[in-house]
C-alpha cells in the first residue's frame, strides 16, 4: 500500500517476469525467538481524540486546519517497545498488550490510540498438541468471525495515507450509516457509501487488526470483495516504523484487475533470488528498478511483488464469480509465503482448523528467507482491510488510461466514460454497489515447530 506517481513502464513481457502495473508503493537489530508466540492483543482504543490537527492541504494556496484527520505518509506506525515473553519448550506465550494512551512522536500525525501497542504482556496459555489424526503442526490461537467479528478491529478515521478520494468514518458512522454489518449469514460486512454524488470523498471503511504477531499463519476467508473502475481494496498487514517493521500486502490490485498481487516491502537489505522459477505459481512483476530488491526506499517504494498471473479467480469480479476462496498467509523461517484456494478447491485441512501447509502445493508466491531474514525485516504486524477509491495506484493517469494488464481488457478511462478517478467516484455512487467486503473470518494460526 505505497506507492510514488510512477506510470506504467511500457516494457515486454517474459515468460519469467512482468511489467509491474503497480505505480510503486524492517529491519531489526536482534531476532525474536522461534519459541514465543507471536500473537499480541491491543485492547480497543479509548475515543477518539478530540484535538485538532494542522493537515497541509492546498486550498486556495493556504494551509488549513482539520479536525481528526491529517493526511500523512502511506505508513500505518505501530510503537512495539517491548519483547515478547519466554517460553518453555512445548509452549507458546500468548501476550495481550492494552492500546497505549501515551503521547508518541507521531502523534502529531495520528493520534497513537489508534495502533496496536507492545507496551504491557499479560496472560499466556499452552500450545495444544496436533491432533494424532492430523499431520499438521499449526495449531488455532483465534477465530475472527461472525456477530462479534468487529470486536477485532479499530477504525480508522483519519485521510487516506494512499491520497484516495475517500472519507474513512469511526466506527459510531460506520455502523449508523449501513457501511458495516454482519448479515443473516454471519459474515462481516464492509461497504461503500452509495450516495450518488459526494464531495472531498466517499465514504467507506478502513480497519486495523488490534492483535500484533511477528511470524505465524493467517487466513481469511472472504465470500466477496470490492471490485470496479476506481476501486483499491487491500488485505495487507503492516509493521512499525514503515518500512523497517515490513509490510505484506496478501490480496491487492485496482480497478477492473481479476489477478492479485502479492508484495513485500521492507527496510534496507531484503532481497530475492535471481531465480524464482518452481517455487510459485505467480510472476515476478518488474517496474523502474531492481524487481528482486524488496527494499522501499532503494526502489522508490517498488518493493517485490507476485501477480497470479493467469489465475482471473484470484482478485475482483473474478474472486467473486466463484464465490471467493480463502487466502492463507504463512509467515515462518523458511520466508514469506501466500496461497489462493477459490471456493471449490478450499483443502479440507483448512475447513478442520488443522492447516498443512505441505499438502497444498505450489503456492501463488514465495519469498524465501535466503536473503532477507523473515524476522529481520518483518515483525509486530498487524492485519489491515481497506477500501479505498483512486488514490497513488487506481487513480494514477498511466493506470485509469491504461488496459491489457492483470486481467483488465478496457481502460476505466473507456469503461467510465470519465477521464479522472476522482470525478467518477465523486459522480456516480451507484456505480459502486459491488464494492463490499463479505469476510466469513479471518484466522490466526501458530507452530511450536516452523515459527
Amino acid at each position: 500500500m505505497h506507492f510514488t506517481a510512477l506510470l506504467l513502464p511500457l516494457l515486454s513481457l517474459s515468460t519469467t517476469t512482468l511489467v509491474d502495473a503497480k505505480p510503486t508503493h524492517g529491519k531489526r537489530s536482534t531476532h525474536l525467538s522461534r519459541e514465543f508466540n507471536p500473537f499480541r492483543r491491543a485492547a480497543s482504543p479509548p475515543p477518539e481524540s478530540p484535538r485538532a490537527v494542522k493537515v497541509r492541504r492546498a486550498k486556495n494556496g493556504k494551509s488549513v486546519v482539520k479536525k481528526k484527520k491529517k493526511r500523512g505518509t502511506c505508513q500505518a506506525p505501530v510503537h512495539a517497545n517491548s519483547t515478547l515473553s519466554t517460553s518453555v519448550a512445548g509452549s507458546a506465550t500468548s501476550s495481550f498488550v492494552a492500546a497505549s494512551s501515551t503521547s508518541t512522536s507521531e502523534s502529531s500525525v495520528y493520534p497513537s490510540s489508534i495502533y496496536p501497542s507492545a507496551s504491557s504482556a499479560s496472560a499466556s496459555a499452552s500450545a495444544p498438541s496436533p491432533s494424532s489424526s492430523s499431520s499438521s503442526d499449526w495449531y488455532l490461537v483465534e477465530t475472527v468471525q461472525g456477530s462479534n467479528f468487529f470486536d477485532s478491529w479499530n477504525f480508522w478515521s483519519w485521510d487516506d495515507p494512499t491520497h484516495g478520494t475517500v472519507d474513512y468514518v469511526d466506527a459510531a458512522t460506520a455502523w449508523n450509516e449501513g457501511l458495516v454489518s454482519i448479515n443473516s449469514a454471519g459474515n462481516a460486512i464492509m461497504k461503500v457509501d452509495t450516495t450518488e454524488q459526494v464531495s472531498g470523498g466517499r465514504k467507506a471503511v478502513r480497519i486495523h487488526a488490534n492483535k500484533v504477531w511477528t511470524g505465524g499463519m493467517v487466513l481469511m476467508d472472504a465470500v466477496h470483495m470490492p471490485s470496479g473502475c476506481g476501486m483499491w481494496p487491500a488485505w495487507w498487514s503492516n509493521g512499525p516504523n514503515w518500512p523497517n517493521g515490513g509490510e505484506i500486502d496478501i490480496l491487492e490490485g485496482v480497478n477492473a484487475f481479476t489477478e492479485n498481487q502479492v508484495s513485500l516491502h521492507t527496510g534496507d537489505g531484503c532481497t530475492m533470488p535471481n531465480s524464482m522459477s518452481g517455487t510459485q505459481s505467480g510472476q515476478l512483476t518488474t517496474g523502474s528498478f531492481d524487481s528482486y530488491n524488496c527494499a522501499s526506499y532503494a526502489t522508490s517504494n517498488q518493493g517485490c511483488g507476485v501477480r497470479a498471473v493467469g489465475d482471473e479467480t484470484s482478485y475482483g469480479s473474478g474472486f467473486n464469480s466463484v464465490g471467493g476462496g480463502v487466502y492463507a498467509l504463512k509467515w515462518d523461517k523458511t520466508g514469506i509465503t501466500a496461497w489462493w484456494f477459490p471456493r471449490s478447491s478450499i483443502p479440507s485441512d483448512i475447513t478442520a482448523d488443522a492447516p498443512d501447509p505441505a499438502s497444498w502445493g505450489t503456492p501463488m508466491a514465495h519469498f524465501p528467507s535466503d536473503s532477507c531474514d523473515p524476522y529481520k525485516y518483518f515483525y509486530d504486524n498487524f492485519n489491515i482491510f481497506t477500501n479505498t477509491m483512486c488514490g497513488d495506484w487506481a487513480g494514477a493517469d498511466g493506470v485509469w488510461n491504461y488496459a491489457g494488464y492483470a486481467g483488465q481488457s478496457q481502460s476505466c478511462a473507456a469503461i467510465t466514460g470519465y477521464s479522472r478517478c476522482s470525478d467518477y467516484v465523486l459522480n456516480q455512487g451507484s456505480a459502486f454497489a459491488d464494492a463490499y467486503w463479505e469476510v466469513q473470518y479471518v484466522k490466526y494460526f501458530n507452530s511450536t515447530t516452523a515459527v
